[in-house]
């Protein structure tokens, strides 16, 4: 294999190592002795370069293609907000950031082929946010400002990604709920981890992911974690259940008992849980904070800590990375082969599911 100008292997074999959540000993040890750590190592600084037999080997475990280590495209990411639990290893967070990496690549460069990259501008860039009632009129403005109405959405991930939002999926460790991150290029990334989450959880969390990379946050909240933290939940709330719409549903003037019926009702129409509805109306002083900490001990009781009734039967899925690389299919811009290396996935299964109409 011919040594690629400024080591573009050895970065790439690294950055697909990481994303596998492998050291240089555990791919030496995959590769079942074929290669040893000192000469992957020698592979990714450049000083020497594997044999074709042995490139395979690597793809192969890696689980990327061949083509992979010669691409020269290499997204940058800037400071990542990550959510996560302090028993994080390090080794499971550098291969979650390499797979948004890699991710947000292919993306990319679908976009360029097909000519339809969606530019992303922030609405709420210039709107000082310092107390919960900026964060609600920041919630409504974006909604207004994207043309959203006052409506349950139905799909996030293909609304945000028409915004120019690249939003990833990922199901992988507990320890881990998602992050936010803009690439050197000003590309906002949303990436929530599905394990264990129904499905009004991820909506939330996307919106709570997004709130971080939307809000310019008054200094005396961005110094208190917690704080901005609570910050980012309201505007999921908000975003999600206009203030207008909930209050329509369940009414303005104070509660002092609301049915359960009437809470599953809300969670179906728009997508949000029980949990969240109720700290929403407490929040806007609908119930007090003795009627919502029953509902909290209700909830944990009946229910147990994650667990509530009602059913959304919406769902969240990226749709729009899939149409431009069939588009690009269609119109003859790129391979088969092209589209299996934007997929990830062999030509062989890719041909299997190909077909059209002509």
């Amino acid at each position: 294999m011919e040594q690629v100008a400024e080591n573009n292997f050895g970065k790439r074999l690294k950055l697909a190592r990481k994303m596998a959540g492998f050291s240089l000993q555990d791919l030496a040890d995959a590769l079942g002795n074929k290669v040893t750590k000192q000469a992957l190592n020698k592979y990714e600084m450049g000083s020497m370069n594997p044999s074709g037999e042995v490139l395979m080997a690597i793809s192969s475990t890696l689980k990327v293609r061949s083509d992979y280590f010669v691409k020269k495209n290499q997204v940058e990411l800037g400071e990542i907000l990550f959510r996560k639990k302090a028993s994080l290893s390090k080794k499971i967070e550098e291969s979650v950031v390499e797979k948004v990496r890699d991710y947000v690549e292919r993306y990319l460069e679908i976009e360029n082929i097909v000519g339809t990259i969606a530019e992303f501008k922030n609405p709420l860039a210039k709107d000082n946010i310092a107390t919960k009632k900026d964060v609600e009129q920041a919630a409504a403005k974006l909604r207004r400002e994207w043309n959203l109405g006052i409506d349950p959405i139905p799909n996030i991930i293909e609304m945000l990604e028409l915004k120019g939002i690249k939003v990833l999926l990922i199901d992988d460790v507990d320890d881990i709920d998602g992050l936010a991150v803009f690439t050197s290029t000003g590309i906002p990334v949303v990436v929530v981890n599905m394990r264990n989450k129904p499905i009004e959880r991820i909506r939330f969390t996307i919106i709570h992911e997004l709130a971080h990379l939307l809000l310019n946050l008054a200094k005396s909240v961005v110094e208190n974690s917690k704080e901005t933290e609570k910050y980012c939940h309201f505007f999921s709330s908000c975003f999600l259940v206009p203030t207008e719409m909930l209050l329509k549903q369940i009414g303005s003037a104070k509660r002092t008992y609301i049915r359960i019926a009437e809470l599953i009702s809300i969670k179906e129409y728009f997508g949000i849980s029980i949990r969240a509805i109720v700290h929403r109306l407490k929040e806007l002083e609908v119930i007090t904070d003795n009627y919502y900490q029953r509902w909290v001990i209700y909830m944990s009781k009946t229910y147990g800590a994650k667990e509530e009734p009602g059913l959304y039967k919406g769902e969240e899925k990226s749709r729009y990375f899939d149409q431009l690389v069939n588009r690009a299919l269609a119109e003859e811009l790129i391979s088969l082969s092209k589209a299996a290396a934007l997929w990830n996935t062999g030509i062989n299964e890719l041909r299997k599911g190909f077909a059209g109409v002509r």
